[in-house]
Order: structure tokens, then sequence, then C-alpha cells
């Protein structure tokens, strides 16, 4: 019985395989889902070529949705012109990768580092630099329109009313992230990505940072990061964590905190094609929003911000450096500072009045959870303990000028420190290392 089932089932398939072209298709379907879920073809051939694939597609979804229907049509061919024998050759390949699937730990949430070691020192006063990506500063030009004219004045009042001493027109050295950022953490005005950064073998991070001299002198340190730049490469590190969609999060009012959000988004971190299609077709029609990054770290940005607060409450670490991705597009946030998804839609295409509109409200809204982060802290006695860096690596980059790529935002205050602007020309990363280059031995 047992025989005759199998020998059935066995002229079932090969009839199928030779004459059923709906059979082929679902094949050859079948076989490029494996392929590209198990090597994750966006990330390995689209991503890479994002800049070229945009200027010559405009969308880079329609190469992408193209070269899954080119695989299909060839594995098709294939099938076509091969003998029942090649379904025993497909079913061992599509085994084999999916069991290469289980066993490959490259891709598991485990390696996003995320940890806390046991801190048994105390510490009084604790240094935090937070660096905002992508954010001009006061007089950029995107401060010269009606919105940024605002944004200009309540940053002023922000910094007024907390003591801050700040710069309104200083610019960073390069208008890319590597090389401002790992400058900053040298304490040089000089480009040094070359020296200080590779790329990562970690399969989340795209760079890690592997000398960092402003890192050395400190003891303990909370770095909080993105998958851009892995900055826990080196030593003093007591609390690394990198925003992570598997964690829980509190999140602005306004996000999709829904179970299809959390599978899709963890779905299209395997890379894969499909995933990202899936995702992003998901979101175009607000079925779901996006946990990962930099959608996510907006979505979450007011977790952010409680994390460092029990930080220094903890009184465990003497340097909080944070990296956040806000105010970055795609576009987060509305009038009201809550999220809205669909603004990180189409942002592409968005008229460059539209986009400075648009990134003004997400420099105000920055603000306004910058004032109810330091009003927590004042109101539970922890403004007078810290040393705090508010700045930019880059800005807003919406036209090619340098009062858009290099204007940034520059601010410092300290128990000691009264309300003053500083409005000559300088560098962020000149400023920063007149405060801090005292810390290291040269």
């Amino acid at each position: 019985m047992f025989f005759n089932t199998n020998f059935n089932f066995k002229l079932l398939i090969k009839k199928n395989f030779l004459n059923n072209y709906i059979f082929k298709i679902y094949l050859s379907l079948l076989i490029v889902m494996g392929i590209d879920n198990s090597f994750g073809l966006w990330n390995g051939l689209i991503q890479p070529f994002k800049v070229l694939l945009i200027n010559q597609f405009t969308v880079i979804y329609y190469p992408a949705f193209g070269l899954l229907v080119f695989l299909i049509i060839i594995f098709y061919i294939i099938i076509t012109f091969s003998n029942e024998r090649f379904l025993n050759i497909i079913l061992i390949f599509l085994s084999t990768i999916f069991l290469f699937s289980i066993v490959d730990q490259n891709k598991s949430y485990k390696n996003l580092k995320d940890y806390s070691l046991t801190v048994d020192k105390k510490y009084n006063n604790t240094d935090i630099v937070i660096i905002f990506d992508e954010m001009s500063g006061l007089n950029s030009y995107e401060s010269k329109s009606p919105k940024g004219i605002t944004f200009d004045e309540e940053a002023k009042e922000f910094f007024k009313r907390y003591n801050f001493e700040y710069y309104s027109n200083i610019k960073s050295i390069d208008s890319g992230t590597k090389d401002s950022i790992s400058s900053l953490l040298n304490l040089t005005s000089n480009k040094v990505s070359s020296e200080t950064l590779k790329g990562s073998d970690n399969y989340f991070y795209n760079y890690e940072i592997y000398k960092n001299l402003f890192f050395e002198s400190f003891k303990n340190i909370s770095v909080y990061q993105n998958i851009y730049i892995d900055f826990c490469q080196v030593k003093n590190i007591s609390k690394c964590k990198t925003s992570n969609p598997f964690n829980e999060r509190n999140y602005v009012e306004g996000f999709k905190d829904t179970f299809l959000t959390k599978i899709v988004s963890l779905w299209k971190l395997n890379g894969s094609i499909i995933s990202t299609l899936t995702w992003r077709t998901l979101r175009e029609i607000r079925a779901i929003d996006s946990l990962l990054d930099p959608e996510g770290q907006k979505a979450s940005f007011n977790d952010l911000f409680l994390n460092i607060e029990k930080d220094i409450n903890s009184k465990n670490y003497d340097l909080i450096f944070v990296h956040t991705l806000v105010p970055h597009k795609p576009y987060g946030f509305n009038d009201n500072c809550n999220y809205d998804g669909k603004l990180s839609l189409g942002n592409t295409f968005f008229s460059t009045n539209k986009k400075v509109n648009q990134h003004n409200t997400e420099r105000i809204c920055v603000l306004f959870f910058l004032n109810n982060f330091l009003q927590n802290l004042q109101k539970n006695d922890n403004l007078e303990n810290i040393k705090l860096t508010l700045m930019s690596d880059h800005g807003a980059r919406i036209i090619d000028d340098e009062t858009s790529n290099l204007s940034v935002i520059y601010a410092y205050k300290d128990k000691q420190t009264k309300y003053k602007e500083f409005n000559k020309e300088t560098t962020s990363q000149k400023i920063f290392i007149s405060r801090y280059n005292h810390l290291i031995n040269f």
C-alpha cells in the first residue's frame, strides 16, 4: 500500500514537473524565495548599489522586484529544459539552504550588542555627549524659512532656560557621519576615518571604530548607538545598548506598536528582497510601522531619554555617549511631536520647501523631547550633576551647500555655565577639542 502511494505520488510529481507550467512557476518561485531568504539578496545585491540604482530607477524597489522576476524566469527555463532528476537536485538544494539558515548565526539577534556590566564605583558628575544625526544648526539654510526662524527662537529660549553656552555659526568639518564623528572622538580637526574606522564583520553594523582617544579618558562608559557605527569595540565600555527591535520599548504616541509591525520588521532584518517589499507595501497601506533604524529610533525617542535618565540616576558612569538617528531622514514627527509613519514614506520625492519645513518640525520636536528630559532631571535634582554636550554630526543636507551640509547644532552646560551665545565661525571638532583635550596626555 505504501509502495503504491509513493509510486503514484512520484508519477504525479513527474507529470506536473514535465507538463504543468503552473507547477514550474510555483517551483521556480519556491527556489528563488529560498535563495532570497537564506542569503539576503536585498542586502547583498541591492543595498550596496543603492545610490546607483536610485539614480537609474528613481525608486529602488523597482530593480529589486525586477531581479526577483528575472531569477524566477531563469529557474523556470532551467526546469523546463531539465528532466525529473532535476527535482531531486532542487529538493536537496532547498533543504541544504534551509538547514544552513537554521545553523548560521550571523543574523542572530544576539549579535546586536546589548549588555551591561556590573559597576561598583559611583560618580558624582557625569559627562553626557548626545550626537543628533543630520540636524542643522542655528542660522543654517533650513533656519531661513518661517518655521526655521521659529526653531532658532525656540532653541535660544531652551538654551536660556537651562543656562547653555551655544554656538550659532558652527559647522562640522565634513557632511558625512564617518569623518565627522571619528575626528571628534579622536580630538582632531583632521579627517581620520581611514585610520580609526573599519567595516564591521558583524551582520548588523556598517562600521566599527577601533581608535577612540576620547573614550580612553573615562573608566565606565555607557553607550547608546545605532547600527551605522559600533562604538563598543574599544575598552572602558561598561554598558552598550544598540537600538534593538527585539527589545520592548516605550514608543511615541501614534506609533503602530502591533504584532504585525514586530513580525514584519524582524523578517526584514534577514535582508531578503521579499521581506523588504512586504515591509514596504504594508507600510504604504498603513497596516504597520517600522521598528528598524532609522524609523524605530524616532518612534522610541522618548525611551532613549528614559534610559539615559536611569543611567544618570545610577551614578555608575562617568560618560554617557549617545549617537541617535534623530532627526535623520526618513521623517517621523508631526506638528504635535507624535509619530506619524506616513511621513517616512516617499520623502525622497518631497520638494525642497517641503523637506525644509519637515526638517524644522523634526528639529522643534528634538527640543520638545530634550526639554522633557531636562525637566525630569531638574525635578529629581540631577541637573546639576551632569556636563551635557548637545551637538549634531552634520547638517540636513537638503541642498548641496555648506549652509545645509555642514551647519550643526552645538551647546554645552554644566553647573557653572551661564546662558551665552558664541557667534564666531568655527567647527564643532575645534570646540569639542577645546573642551576635552585636557583629558589626553599627548
